[in-house]
């Protein structure tokens, strides 16, 4: 990795825009309780009730300052209600909570010596008075009525200003192409997805996505991009995906698209043709379905929700085709097979939400996944790229938070992102195929040209998450640990142990490899413990925290069987790559400019670490540092096509060098 560090620095004026937290993305409610004075008033109650909280509602009190404030709470629709002794009863109605939102709720109680509950109904805060982070919440709505024929994370680049990555025009890229690997955010990379607050990337690279989330189980998805809190470790850019829950109630939903060529204008004229270009890109065929259904399997205890979808896409690559005389060391394109990308993808998740007691709540998720991208676009013959078929793939996570009082709060999570990926020839492709690469253009067929592609590539990623927040009306504490651990296998060699390269159709070299041999790194344990606290005075919110973060990774004791050009090898453990550890500090403020909640000028400063997967450690890798590949010239004299020389010995001989 280039750069372990950075030091970000902030400053946002907002003026009626939401700029919601990082707490796996809960929502808060928060305020200052007065009478009609303008006196602030202790001791109130305040209550936040919602049919999205299966406990019903939550309730604190107004500490000496006035100030009260409700944290963990799920996006959705709330009524406030304030009450002490001697007042009239206040209730707020229609406060509407996006993902990571702190909502400023204000309330002046009237003296009152009859019981009288006043209700008052507006629109709700826009402004997050209490955090100084950038996000954009998107809403599962939102993402559905986007003009783009795909649920990606690619989809987002369209409403996020300043993020950039792979664009998609009407599904036409493909599911995986756009799944963020390469998101940036002015000028920033490095990129952190997460389902509830734990990662979800595989081990392939900062960022890489194997999971591929089911946005049908999602309620709402946040992009933060600056300004993030002491719980995370991220520079660049951090997805998180709110799941949603059942409820008291059933309900269910169908959704489907498909589109074909049939949808698609054509501007392939006479006059690109007479230049060559006799296909076009296109879309063949691109469909979407899916179903829901939610509710109680026990009211107010126990609630599911399901979700299943089943998507692909099929799209022609212009100018490409099939080889028709793959095998031999000739390309013949076949004018009736142009090529194309072929892939499918299904998944099966499942949410289960636990009320054990009043203090004790559960969640449970589950999505199990299949898919195949079992053709790709390239420089190359179709049949030259493997097939990745992903499975088993899948998500599994288990949540527990604990409101022990109305002042404090614990929260534990446990995750598995499991992404097996391994590869296949295409059907036809022989084992004992020889891969050809035509220098002059870059253009190969017959087989694949990469090595790292074989049976297995096993990619995992664990997380678990703890917690612990105190929380006044005008202060908030938290602290916590999360630790992660990683764990890549990647076989070398599905075939091909010896490549050919023509130029202008004539031999001219031999690549020849070592392969078949597997490749095993670990992260042992990604750590990081954060103190995070919160300020309010007055107008001014202070948001300060500090975090430690450790990063051990390694390479397992590795051995390669013999090939026809070298012996067996052994390549011991490597432990300690890297072995880092830093300290992170954070500071944000906000400043409600009229103190009505509807302004506030923020500013944050922090050291942040770049993402990283096993790549020091393969960088480290004996095995994959060792020389694994020779290249040696080719003079085909008598113009067979066939290497008239001993490959096992490395001296010069016959035809080779």
């Amino acid at each position: 990795m280039e750069q372990r560090c950075r030091w970000l620095v902030g400053f946002v004026g907002a003026l009626l825009v939401a700029a919601p937290a990082w707490a796996q993305q809960a929502s808060g409610i928060a305020g200052v309780v007065r009478d009609t004075s303008g006196a602030v008033l202790p001791g109130v109650t305040v209550e936040a009730a919602s049919p999205v909280l299966i406990e019903k509602v939550r309730t604190v009190v107004s500490d000496g300052e006035g100030r009260y404030n409700i944290i963990d709470l799920r996006p959705g629709a709330y009524v406030v209600t304030f009450s002490l002794s001697g007042f009239n009863t206040l209730k707020r109605e229609g406060i509407v909570l996006p993902a990571g939102f702190t909502a400023t709720v204000n309330a002046d109680l009237q003296v009152g010596s009859l019981e009288e509950t006043i209700t008052v109904s507006g629109s709700s805060p826009l402004v997050d008075t209490q955090n100084t982070n950038q996000t954009k919440v998107v809403s599962e709505e939102l993402l559905s009525a986007l003009p783009t024929s795909s649920k990606t994370v690619g989809s987002l680049i369209n409403i996020t200003p300043g993020l950039t990555g792979a664009q998609d025009v009407g599904g036409s890229a493909g599911t995986y192409a756009t799944q963020g690997n390469n998101l940036g955010a002015h000028g920033k990379t490095g990129n952190k997805f997460s389902f509830d607050g734990m990662r979800t990337e595989n081990m392939e690279g900062a960022g890489s996505a194997g999971y591929i989330l089911n946005p049908l189980l999602v309620e709402e998805t946040t992009i933060e991009t600056a300004g993030v809190s002491a719980e995370s470790n991220v520079s660049g850019i951090a997805v998180n995906a709110i799941p949603k829950e059942g409820g008291n109630s059933f309900r269910f939903s169908v959704t489907g698209m498909f589109a074909n060529d049939k949808f698609q204008s054509d501007n392939l004229d006479d006059a690109l043709r007479a230049r060559g270009l006799t296909t076009q890109n296109k879309v063949l065929n691109l469909y979407d379905t899916g179903w829901t259904v939610g509710g109680p399997i026990r009211r107010d205890k126990v609630w599911f929700f399901a979700a299943n979808r089943f998507w692909g896409n099929r799209n022609q690559v212009g100018g490409i085709y099939f080889n028709k005389t793959n095998g031999t060391p000739f390309y013949t394109p076949d004018l009736e097979r142009p090529a194309d990308r072929y892939e499918w993808y299904r998944s099966f998740a499942g949410r289960v939400t636990w009320q054990a007691s009043q203090r004790n709540k559960f969640n449970f998720v589950a999505d199990a996944q299949k898919a195949c991208v079992c053709r790709r676009e390239g420089f190359n013959a179709p049949e030259a790229l493997v097939e990745w078929r992903f499975s088993p793939q899948g998500l599994y996570q288990a949540t527990w938070s604990s409101p022990v009082t109305s002042k404090l709060l614990l929260e534990a999570g446990a995750s598995a992102t499991i992404s097996h990926w391994p590869n296949f020839l295409q059907p036809g492709v022989r084992q004992d195929v020889i891969p050809i690469t035509e220098l002059s253009t870059g253009f190969f067929w017959n087989g694949p040209t990469a090595t790292s592609q074989a049976d297995p590539r096993d990619s995992d990623r664990f997380a678990q998450r703890f917690s612990m927040s105190y929380v006044t009306g005008s202060h908030t504490f938290k602290t916590g640990i999360q630790v992660e651990q990683g764990r890549r296998n990647t076989g070398f060699g599905i075939c091909c142990p010896v490549l050919y390269s023509f130029r202008n159709g004539v031999p001219s070299s031999i690549e020849q490899r070592t392969t078949p041999y597997l490749a095993r790194e670990r992260i042992k344990a990604d750590i990081g413990i954060f103190v995070q606290d919160q300020w309010s005075i007055r107008k001014l919110t202070v948001n300060a925290g500090l975090r430690f973060d450790h990063y051990n990774a390694a390479v397992l004791a590795q051995s390669a069987p013999a090939t026809p050009f070298v012996p067996a090898r052994e390549f011991p453990a490597v432990h300690g790559v890297p072995s880092w550890q830093d300290l992170n500090p954070r500071l944000g403020a906000s400043y409600d400019i009229f103190g009505d909640g509807r302004t506030a000028i923020k500013a944050s400063i922090g050291r942040y670490l770049g993402v990283s997967a096993v790549d020091v450690a393969n960088a480290n890798n004996p095995l994959i540092t060792s020389v694994n590949t020779v290249t040696r010239s080719w003079t085909d004299t008598n113009a067979d096509y066939v290497p008239d020389c001993n490959l096992a010995s490395p001296l010069a001989n016959g035809e080779c060098g």
